[in-house]
């Protein structure tokens, strides 16, 4: 009679010849002889996983690794099926246990790293430091080098990042995602040339990559060759990338072919695959900038009533439509449309919002009026950004503006926006986009670069002219030199003040020292952003208080009832508590109330606050979340 051992080997090696099901029913023959057996337990558990019973795969593991805590291989089976469901904490926190118990696992690290990507920026650091415990336990292994590549991206650390994917390429020279990767790590990094050069290389190794072709058209627009973009986009979406379609028509929309690029959108809309949104919003701006506003209007009332995958896309035509209502000087009714909307998309943002502002003008006999455009043969240089309009919300757009612009007045170039809510919203004049200009993908290094090169007394380097600058474009300091030209630029127009002024002579009314704190939620917690938790504020305040001439607290959120009620003891007030609504438009109001305060709480990693206290030039406390203390801390919005 066989040994358990003997049944044990034998259904290891069904289980590694692919017979799962002899396999299984050696392992529950060696479990009717010895439940307590971890090995059978665990490899019972995969059986159950590739059969899709996930749970019960989970049930058995966690028994095994119960019985056998040294079991780190079955500790990282039970990390990818927890990950496979969709729980990547939970994973996380299994292979925290793994790396505590083998520390020198390489796998149990580079697992750890991976699952720690996929919970958001929030863990993005520690992401990065477990899998370069990775790489360094395995130098010679590319797949390490390249993943801690991917992360060091991640947290934008370019320069690292390329040193890694490099290490990866040396390792492996015909590793096409390390040569590939390099490619787009070059290209974010402001190097279009070497970028290039290493995703032509990657083709080369692998010709029918969608991918290797779809980033290497990237790298060839950010060139400025926009016919070679296109056939590389061509041949990505020929062989199948859906995303390439859109890009197809960015580049045609480029070479001023703009009928070719209406085609394949609307081609690409019942193609699996396509980017079914960008697509209604690369229509929508195509038609509108033609004056094709009727067949918009119909096209987009169509395209409401179908389904394209599976899926129907009623609020990206609803924001189409109420586009083509605000083009047309009907802002009321544009507001009406997106009433029916829910979503924190940026174009829904920057459509939603200026149909409200306009409204808000229209309400009493106003209208604003752009300078007009640079007329033909303007001997100035020009720059743009379309993605102002389109690829974030409010303070997104906004420091997006404040590179730009700082940019443009070094080189002394003219800055042509779109109609975007910071340039209704704050007091410019900048002309509106004339002609379409060559898109310039990830030039934020290069610009960046060149502010540091004229603060820092550096060799200047020549100016980007005549490209649309595409996001994302974030100042990297924000430096003290910014602060007054950008304070100045970056005021409210006297239009909005009867919308903006009574909240704050209402708190001032109640108190003599303004504090205002910020706290996101939303989609912060989805999205996996670090949340500021309010015992640390209320830690914070408790301190504070009784050094404050009679203070009052104004909070601002997102999610008011969520925080509001830790703060009681403060007898917190928000915006209903002291001005009327400024319909879809309230952020505007917790803005200006932190844009003035006299001591102002940031929120973790939120744009929107940190851009108030830039912008607040009366507050002598500002204050953030430290999220490895677990407290909050005293900060300088303006450094050296």
């Amino acid at each position: 009679m066989a040994t358990i051992d003997e049944v044990l080997a034998a259904a290891v090696a069904d289980h590694r010849a692919g017979r799962l099901a002899e396999a299984a029913a050696r392992y529950r023959q060696v479990l009717a002889v010895d439940a307590a057996n971890a090995d059978a337990l665990h490899l019972l558990g995969l059986t159950e996983r590739h059969e899709g019973r996930t749970e019960v795969a989970v049930a058995l593991i966690v028994r095994a690794i119960q019985l056998n805590p040294a079991l780190v291989d079955a500790r990282l089976n039970l990390a990818n099926i927890l990950r496979q469901q969709g729980r990547p904490a939970a994973a996380a926190a299994v292979l925290r246990q793994a790396v505590a118990m083998e520390p020198g696992h390489a796998g149990a690290w580079s697992a750890l790293g991976a699952v720690l990507l996929d919970q958001g920026p929030c863990a993005a650091q520690e992401a990065v430091e477990a899998l370069a415990r990775a790489a360094r336990l395995e130098p010679a292994r590319a797949e390490a080098h390249h993943d801690l590549g991917l992360a060091l991206r991640r947290v934008e650390r370019l320069d690292a990042a390329v040193a890694s994917h490099r290490r990866a390429v040396r390792a492996r020279p015909d590793f096409v995602a390390a040569r590939m990767n390099l490619g787009n790590a070059l290209l974010e990094r402001g190097d279009a040339a070497s970028a290039a050069m290493s995703l032509r290389t990657a083709v080369a190794l692998l010709p029918d990559s969608p991918e290797c072709l779809y980033n290497l058209g990237n790298a060839r627009m950010a060139q400025g060759d926009a016919e070679g973009a296109l056939s590389c986009y061509r041949r990505s979406a020929r062989l199948g990338l859906g995303a390439a379609r859109t890009q197809v028509a960015g580049a045609l929309i480029a070479l001023e072919r703009p009928d070719a690029a209406l085609a394949v959108l609307l081609d690409g809309l019942g193609r699996a695959g396509t980017d079914v949104p960008v697509a209604i919003e690369m229509l929508s701006g195509l038609l509108i900038r033609q004056g094709r506003l009727a067949e918009g209007r119909a096209l987009f009332a169509r395209i409401a009533e179908l389904r394209f995958g599976g899926a129907s896309y009623p609020a990206e035509c609803l924001t189409a439509l109420a586009a083509i209502e605000l083009r047309e000087g009907r802002p009321e009714a544009a507001a009406s449309l997106l009433s029916r909307v829910q979503g924190d998309n940026g174009w829904f943002f920057t459509v939603k919002s200026l149909a409200h502002l306009h409204a808000s003008l229209g309400e009493r006999g106003l209208r604003l009026e752009r300078p007009p455009p640079l007329a033909p043969g303007d001997p100035r240089g020009r720059v743009t950004s379309s993605t102002l309009a389109a690829k974030g919300r409010f303070a997104h757009t906004v420091m997006e503006y404040v590179l730009v612009r700082l940019h443009a007045e070094k080189h002394g170039l003219v800055l042509e926006t779109p109609d975007w809510v910071g340039g209704t919203f704050f007091d410019l004049d900048d002309p509106p986009q004339g002609a379409p200009l060559p898109p310039l993908l990830f030039p934020r290094r290069l610009l960046n670069d060149q502010l540091d090169d004229e603060l820092d007394s550096r060799g200047g380097r020549p100016p980007v002219a005549g490209r649309d600058l595409l996001s994302p474009l974030f100042l990297f300091r924000h430096r003290e030199a910014y602060r007054t030209r950008v304070q100045s630029w970056l005021r409210p127009r006297a239009q909005w003040l009867p919308y903006l002024d009574p909240a704050l002579e209402r708190l001032r009314g109640l108190g003599a020292t303004v504090v205002a704190v910020h706290l996101r939620r939303g989609d912060f917690v989805r999205a996996g952003y670090p949340i500021t938790r309010t015992d640390w504020y209320v830690d914070w305040l408790r301190a504070l208080w009784p050094t404050l001439d009679r203070p009052v607290l104004y909070l601002a959120s997102d999610d008011l009832p969520a925080v509001a009620d830790a703060f009681a003891e403060f007898r917190p007030l928000s915006r209903a508590d002291v001005a009327p609504a400024w319909e879809g438009l309230e952020f505007l109001q917790d803005f200006h109330v932190l844009m003035h305060a006299d001591v102002v709480g940031v929120s973790a990693s939120s744009g929107f606050s940190q851009l108030a206290a830039r912008l607040n030039s009366r507050a002598r406390i500002f204050a953030e979340p430290d999220l490895a203390t677990r407290r909050v801390r005293p900060f300088v919005p303006w450094t050296d």
